[in-house]
């Protein structure tokens, strides 16, 4: 019975941080970028203009540790240096979502990356049971057989150590492999501009015999509308009264992407409902979240692409960036892309839609068709 619970228990603790590690290797930039948030947050941003690189190299060495200490966790192999790692990853890790959980400074750890999102609570009490599952398996699982000179333990761990290391730098070169963004290939973003409604405007009226106020939608037809309150009530306007400043509207178009907007160069409106739910064209978007940083290579690749897209009928190609705008004519001449409106969005909402920097989005009726990193586009 004490063999089945340590191994029950292995099995539960090496699975999560198995889970955790392969949705973190599925996508390493979304943890690069988790972990400058936490670098910014602890005080350690001028880090980052000495060693921008240090965010990626951390996130991959965390990627390939969890993911070692649960599949060696699972196969029972080295016991003793696993758990010892795994108690002080566990320690560190308990206390940084416990200091996320009070300070709420960082919106959410990125422990599961997109796949699943926890708030701050929800991981710290999801380390908390991990910490009592591993004390148990230090409780129940006490005997050492195994002889670490094995030669199998050692080649199957190096043979791990490899794939999950090369699986995650495929990941950073090319799009991840399975995408858990709301940017994923057949996800649609935003509504076609005929499925587009007005915005809903909504009156508040106070009864004057309790003081009760109501709100009351101002469409035609409804259970709660102005005319339903009516239509039942013959003496509807002597029982209530109008109350001035307090009239609301709500916009049900809305693009299923957090902080996802379009505005033009000296533009002051949102003009991403319009341009992605055009019904005439197919729409690509040339992402550059950051001009300063981007791959030469890279924007000279996906310039030749998008001009031999840009001859086809019913395309309209856009470049989507969060640099600030007196950057945009240099680069604008730098790679002639004259003929292509620019639009600014926030770095957070361009890096969702995709990692790469350039990247290219396809969209058709605001159905996204096709992401390609400029390493990947079809030839």
């Amino acid at each position: 019975m004490k063999k089945i619970i340590a191994f029950v228990l292995r099995l539960l603790f090496g699975g999560v941080f198995l889970f955790s590690g392969f949705v973190k290797a599925v996508d390493p930039l979304g943890t690069t970028y988790k972990v400058e948030e936490y670098m910014n947050v602890f005080g350690f941003s001028s880090l980052l203009d000495v060693a921008g690189w240090l965010p990626m190299l951390i996130a991959v060495l965390l990627i390939v540790m969890e993911f070692m200490i649960g599949a060696l966790m699972v196969l029972h192999y080295y016991k003793k240096p696993v758990r010892i790692t795994a108690a002080f990853f566990m320690i560190f890790f308990t206390i940084v979502t416990l200091v996320d959980a009070v300070t709420n400074n960082v919106s959410d750890c990125g422990c599961f990356g997109d796949a699943i999102v926890l708030t701050n609570w929800e991981t710290f009490w999801k380390n908390i049971a991990l910490d009592i599952v591993l004390a148990l398996i230090f409780v129940f699982d006490t005997k050492d057989t195994r002889n670490y000179t094995q030669k199998t333990p050692f080649v199957v761990s190096i043979i791990i150590f490899t794939l999950i290391t090369i699986f995650a730098i495929r990941n950073i070169v090319y799009e991840p492999i399975i995408d858990f963004r709301p940017w994923k290939i057949g996800n649609k973003m935003a509504p076609t501009i005929s499925e587009q409604k007005p915005p809903v405007t909504y009156a508040t009226y106070k009864n004057l015999q309790t003081g009760e106020e109501k709100e009351f939608s101002m469409e035609a037809e409804g259970e709660n509308t102005l005319m339903a309150a009516y239509a039942k009530d013959s003496l509807f306007s002597d029982h209530w009264e109008y109350i001035e400043g307090k009239n609301r509207a709500v916009g049900t178009n809305t693009v299923n992407a957090d902080g996802f907007s379009l505005t033009a160069y000296e533009g002051n409106q949102d003009e991403a409902l319009e341009i992605l739910g055009d019904e005439e064209n197919d729409l690509y978007m040339l992402a550059v979240w950051n001009m300063e940083e981007v791959s030469d290579k890279g924007m000279k690749t996906i310039r030749k692409y998008i001009e031999n897209l840009s001859k086809k009928d019913h395309t309209n190609i856009i470049i989507v960036t969060a640099s600030t705008t007196n950057k945009w004519l240099d680069f604008q001449e730098k790679y002639d892309l004259g003929q292509f409106m620019f639009y600014s969005c926030d770095d957070k909402a361009i890096k969702a839609m995709i990692r790469a920097n350039p990247g290219l989005v396809h969209l058709n009726k605001g159905i996204v068709k096709e992401k390609y990193s400029w390493r990947s586009l079809p030839q």
